[in-house]
């Protein structure tokens, strides 16, 4: 059975609600990529370390958080690309920067404003 081939407008209109959802659950890990951003900031001397994050030796947690951003990652690109790839005439490059913005910006700014 072959599959079902979609437009453009109905990739974007069934992505944008899945991924503001998907941002959900990836909020800590992208917090995890946040505070691993700012550690290797610290690491190439273009800021001054956080003494509670270093004295507590928060690099496993760091490490385990970016292990879980990858995962999240790996599922936002699979859930995306089950309808994505069925659209030809979609332009794909915007569409997975689209992506990318709609999970991580919501987190960003939750994590921020908290």
């Amino acid at each position: 059975m072959p599959s079902r081939q979609l437009r453009p407008h109905q990739v974007w209109l069934i992505g944008v609600p899945l991924n503001l959802l998907l941002a959900i659950p990836c909020a800590y890990p992208v917090a995890y990529a946040m505070l691993g951003t700012q550690v290797l900031a610290w690491e190439l001397g273009w800021g001054t370390p956080d003494p509670t994050v270093v004295d507590d030796g928060a690099g496993l947690v760091i490490g385990l958080g970016l292990v879980a951003l990858v995962l999240a990652g790996l599922v936002v690109a699979g859930l995306n690309a089950l309808f994505a790839f069925r659209a030809p005439q979609l332009k794909a490059g915007r569409y997975w920067l689209a992506v990318a913005l709609l999970v991580v910006v919501p987190d960003i700014v939750y994590w921020t404003n908290r």
